[in-house]
């Protein structure tokens, strides 16, 4: 998006990392070929790609039509917010996940679809619901008003999805200061983790989650330390759209 300050440089950046990686990695392991495999063409024929854009537009002007009828109809309730069913079948008005509202706002806007106006609302606006105010958290969250602490993935996809949407609707409502406080919630987290420059410290993300309130990990018998690759993006896109140093620092942090 031109929302996005030097992308095609940062991209072309990404790009030789990923080459010198995967050279790294061709100097310790090589493929393995099974016949088997081997027989399996790399490009079926007949082939036909389905239209997604087509897919995408019609999932759109299904899920957000309210005034839709029919059995399990409609999949959305809107009043000052909205929120759409996770799954068909399921009362649209019981379930508020981010993580499946935002993304649709998301991929509709991606196909030429204008959110702030379809159907007489502006769905843009309302994903700000997610948005959770509180000092102690000041990030999006999968449930409104909801608190951080349970798992991982609930706790920063909705951050992303965000940043996302934020890249498209850059002006909208409080967007530009929910961008900034919300990489500041997870760089404070992150130094809470054991992250430091002074020594070169990497933080701990062997968790479940990590409550953001309390600045304490959540244990619950497994973990999840590959959040520590979303925090990284997240830091990484402030510091694309900021230029301060200190989100690229922190991303290389949770990086390692």
């Amino acid at each position: 998006m031109n929302h996005w300050k030097h992308t095609s440089t940062h991209l072309s950046i990404g790009a030789v990392l990923l080459t010198s990686i995967a050279a790294s990695c061709a100097c310790i392991a090589q493929q393995i070929s099974i016949a088997r495999i081997e027989l399996m063409p790399n490009k079926p024929l007949p082939y036909s790609m389905r239209d997604w854009k087509h897919v995408a537009v019609g999932y759109d002007s299904l899920v957000f039509n309210a005034k839709l009828t029919g059995t399990y109809l409609p999949l959305v309730s809107v009043n000052q917010n909205f929120s759409l069913s996770s799954y068909v079948g399921q009362s649209p008005s019981q379930t508020k996940e981010a993580i499946n509202c935002i993304p649709a706002v998301v991929s509709a806007t991606l196909v030429g679809v204008d959110k702030t106006n379809q159907f007489g609302f502006n769905w843009v606006s309302a994903c700000q619901n997610w948005f959770n105010q509180s000092p102690l958290e000041d990030v999006y969250l999968n449930s409104p008003g909801g608190s951080s602490g349970s798992d991982w993935w609930y706790d920063v996809m909705p951050n992303v999805f965000f940043y996302q949407l934020y890249s498209m609707y850059p002006s909208t409502g409080n967007f530009q200061n929910q961008f900034v406080t919300v990489a500041n919630r997870w760089l404070t987290a992150l130094n809470a983790m054991g992250a430091g420059t002074t020594p070169w410290s990497i933080a701990n993300l062997n968790h479940t989650a990590w409550n953001l309130s309390t600045m304490t990990p959540t244990n619950s018998g497994w973990v999840e330390p590959e959040a520590g690759g979303t925090i990284a993006w997240l830091l990484y896109s402030a510091y694309v759209q900021t230029g301060n140093a200190q989100y690229r620092i922190g991303a290389e942090l949770a990086m390692e």
